[in-house]
């Protein structure tokens, strides 16, 4: 190649245009400048196309890794509520089971309840316009005293006006045998405390036995703890008074008040049919 450049020095050279040199194809190798081929253009899509195909595959990565797991279907137990049907209530009904409707048309005892038919009540219903004590009395029936022994047992409940003096509990040092416990009326009027508390009163000479009581009263809004005094200017104002006081009975007529008074423990009072009845009767009350 030196040579070449050399026997050309000294002489004219007629200048050719490159466009008509052809150039040997194997001087093409050597030519760098003469062996540019065309090369094939590639379409923009195509070159795209696997950032586009990486970057789906991340997310699709992503979803399951990151996908929520689906929620356990939740199995529900369907739970069965039975409804107590409401007590049958007639006028002047004299059906064992069924309830008597019992009203009072007095100043202070303006009210009305429902009592078993197999009671005996004074004064009659539909009057009372001096208020007088109204006095009901259950039939005599086995019950389970406080000290577990199966005696002749009766109820009497008390609605007196709250003018009156509640004698029993001036004497024998009552005292709640157990805290006040709360119940609801049925059928309210608007004159009345809808959850009113019932009182355990528990006299000395009754039984023993921790918690057992021989009388109820529904004392409103006034709740006592247990041990605490219960008298009768402690129940001041209480308007009307209604009370259960439960005695035994020296014989199967079980005539007045018994021999003395029963002792109730609060398992008696949640259970025995005696004390349902009472329960029903407290409930039913409508103070105008």
């Amino acid at each position: 190649m030196n040579r070449r450049h050399k026997s050309l020095r000294g002489q004219t050279v007629k200048q050719v245009p490159l466009a008509r040199v052809r150039v040997p194809v194997a001087e093409e190798e050597e030519w760098p400048e003469y062996s540019k081929r065309k090369r094939p253009t590639i379409p923009k899509y195509l070159k795209v196309l696997p950032v586009i195909v990486v970057a789906g595959g991340l997310i699709v990565g992503a979803y399951f890794i990151f996908k929520p797991k689906s929620a356990k279907p939740h199995t529900s137990t369907a739970v069965t509520s039975s409804t107590v049907p409401a007590p049958q209530v007639s006028a002047g009904s004299s059906t064992n089971g069924s309830l008597i409707e019992y009203v009072s048309k007095g100043q202070d005892l303006n009210l009305s309840f429902a009592y078993p038919s197999d009671w005996t009540v004074t004064p009659p219903s539909g009057n009372n316009a001096t208020d007088q004590p109204i006095i009901l009395n259950s039939p005599s029936t086995t019950i389970t005293s406080a000290t577990g022994s199966s005696v002749t047992g009766k109820v009497t409940v008390e609605v007196r006006p709250g003018s009156a003096t509640i004698n029993e509990l001036n004497t024998g040092n009552p005292v709640a045998a157990q805290a006040s416990t709360q119940m609801a009326y049925t059928s309210p009027t608007a004159n009345q405390y809808q959850y009113p508390y019932i009182t355990f009163v528990h006299f000395q000479s009754g039984a023993a036995v921790t918690g057992s009581f021989e009388e109820a009263i529904i004392t409103g809004e006034q709740t006592f703890p247990a041990g605490s005094p219960v008298t009768s200017s402690s129940l001041a104002g209480l308007d009307p008074i209604i009370s259960a006081s439960f005695y035994q009975c020296s014989t199967t007529s079980c005539a007045g008040t018994g021999s003395g008074y029963l002792s109730l423990s609060n398992a008696t009072w949640q259970s025995n049919l005696l004390c349902q009845q009472v329960n029903t009767l407290f409930e039913s009350f409508k103070l105008n």
